[in-house]
């Protein structure tokens, strides 16, 4: 029987000790516990960028959106390559985006070309825009931020990938196509 949280954290000299709780779980409660983190992560980021639009306007908060996604995905993208031992292709930096914290409760996408030489992705879905749709806003000029997220990521796996392309709003866009990019190696 594996013992109880208070066995637990009275066995850690009383300090919190999250990693004897998540050995606990089960594969399944594992992933449920990433899904929830992400959530977590998107609750942050639209909250944030909701206060900073009503407070100083859509501009400041591109602005903000931009400095956050030029340094976070690099970051994750470093710890990850040393985590997973990943390599400098393409198909590393595409990793990388599936595995990223802000992937799986954020925008939608999928790749439209996957080659070693050229990686092109595209948004489907992106519930940050249509929220701001539901709330009346206009769109968030994302592009700045968006460009920014793959070339940190690329920069970090592999400085020879180049960031060929890129769209987003305020670009024009259909419904089931928001922003995308191409990396070339």
């Amino acid at each position: 029987m594996s013992e109880s949280f208070r066995e637990t954290v009275a066995k850690n000299g009383n300090k919190p000790d999250r990693r004897a709780e998540l050995m606990k779980l089960s594969k399944e409660e594992l992933l449920d516990y990433i899904d929830v983190l992400s959530r977590n992560f998107w609750t942050v980021q639209n909250n944030w960028m909701g206060n900073v639009t009503l407070r100083y306007g859509s501009e400041v908060a591109a602005e903000f959106d931009e400095l956050l996604w030029a340094k976070w995905p690099g970051v994750e993208a470093y710890r990850f390559k040393k985590l997973f031992n990943l390599g400098n292709g393409l198909e590393d930096v595409a990793k990388v985006i599936t595995l990223s914290l802000g992937a799986e409760e954020g925008p939608e996408g999928e790749y439209v070309e996957f080659t070693d030489k050229r990686v092109a992705f595209r948004v489907t879905k992106c519930p940050m825009q249509l929220r701001r749709r539901e709330e009346g806003w206009d769109e968030l000029n994302c592009k700045p931020a968006f460009t920014s997220m793959w070339k940190s990521i690329a920069d970090v796996i592999n400085p020879d990938i180049k960031v060929v392309k890129v769209y987003a709003p305020l670009d024009p866009h259909p419904d089931d196509d928001w922003c995308g990019a191409v990396l070339e190696l």
